[in-house]
């Protein structure tokens, strides 16, 4: 099960890119949250006064955790995933459902509020890795048999496995965390080499599907988010409100940033929504400027090419797959969340990877860094 030796296999670039992004997340938060600086603080003492570090001191926790399941994840040859993944699929899935009962937070039912540790659990997030896994199994086991995915019976079933959960979490409602499921999909289906035919009945289906979707599906308050998204300045003092102070806050940052721990920063002065969560990008390119925010850009590049290199490297169809879909969920997440700070996509709430604060967010991003390192460990090597 467990072998030492593999250790010194384990792919410590996508872990050093990883604890770098973590370390920038909590010096963010901590800059954010911090009391608005002054200019007139003379020493350490001065400035220590002003941090608020209780969201600090909750992510390195979160961190924490999600390091333990990482180490946990790689012990066990990914191969083992096979027996437990449709039961880790459905108890998920059941979760959702319990979910729709329970009262909103924040105007979304998405979480499990657990009072005695001071935190919330969002079945939505781990739902991510499940989906990964299950789409894995189907897609893999075609790839195997045929040399790749084909055959209606088995894209059918992908789909459906699929669009359960994605349902579960529209009506919750989180349309930021369905996009996310479906670039799973998509990554793991070109991954498996899918017919352009489907393609192409894909594409036609969601032309003819979306603007029914927005026309029936989405209520008034998310139909004024695209109709904002489209045009920002059609209202900038409610549904456009948040990006506008987002793009305000990164330009004023410039070239070289304001610096962390300045004097009257907007992300400080809380211009900024949700600046520890959603929209931390703003606060930090802020803080850097364009070469900062530009940085952590091509940080998130080398780890998804990275993880595309792993992909391509493995020779075992099932691994593959389980990297792809680790890669599309972090590719949604990336281009998601810096697009809707800067005004390129509607705001959907959906974090930052390992920059923005949230443990369930955390744990699951530290979990497919365990599985994307757990098929490199273990894939064939020249003896």
């Amino acid at each position: 099960m467990f072998d030492k030796d593999f250790l010194k296999q384990i792919d410590w670039f996508t872990l050093a890119l990883v604890v770098l992004l973590v370390a920038i997340g909590l010096i963010s938060i901590a800059s954010i949250m911090a009391d608005p600086f002054s200019g007139e603080e003379a020493g350490l003492s001065d400035y220590l006064e002003k941090l608020n570090l209780t969201y600090v001191k909750k992510q390195a926790v979160n961190f924490l955790v999600g390091l333990a399941a990482f180490l946990f994840i790689i012990a066990v040859d990914y191969k083992v995933y096979k027996f437990v993944i449709k039961y880790a699929y459905f108890a998920i899935v059941l979760l959702l459902l319990i979910l729709l009962t329970t009262t909103k937070v924040r105007g979304i039912q998405g979480w499990f509020k657990l009072d005695f540790i001071d935190r919330a659990l969002q079945p939505g997030e781990f739902c991510k890795i499940a989906i990964i896994m299950v789409l894995s199994e189907i897609v893999s086991e075609s790839m195997d048999k045929y040399g790749r995915l084909t055959g209606l019976k088995s894209i059918a079933y992908a789909v459906l496995l699929c669009a359960g959960p994605t349902v579960l979490v529209m009506l919750q409602p989180d349309f930021g965390t369905a996009f996310v499921y479906i670039c799973i999909l998509v990554f793991i289906f070109f991954m498996g080499r899918i017919s352009w035919g489907y393609i192409a009945t894909a594409a036609g289906a969601l032309a003819v599907g979306a603007p029914l979707a927005y026309r029936f599906l989405l209520d008034p308050k998310q139909q004024m988010r695209i109709k904002v998204f489209l045009d920002p300045e059609l209202d900038m003092t409610n549904y456009g409100y948040n990006v506008s102070q987002s793009k305000i806050a990164i330009g004023s940052g410039q070239l070289y940033g304001k610096g962390f721990f300045s004097e009257g920063t907007l992300a400080q002065l809380r211009f900024v929504p949700e600046r520890h969560t959603d929209f931390v990008f703003s606060g930090i390119v802020e803080g850097l400027g364009f070469i900062g925010g530009t940085a952590i850009i091509v940080l998130y590049f080398l780890l998804i090419f990275r993880w595309l290199y792993i992909a391509m490297a493995t020779k075992d169809n099932f691994g593959s797959c389980l990297v792809i879909g680790v890669t599309g969920m972090m590719t949604a997440h990336v281009f998601e969340n810096i697009g809707m700070t800067i005004g390129l996509m509607p705001v959907t709430g959906i974090p930052l990877p390992f920059i923005s604060y949230g443990g369930s967010n955390l744990l699951t991003n530290m979990i497919g860094v365990g599985i994307v390192v757990n098929v490199w460990m273990r894939r064939p090597r020249k003896h």
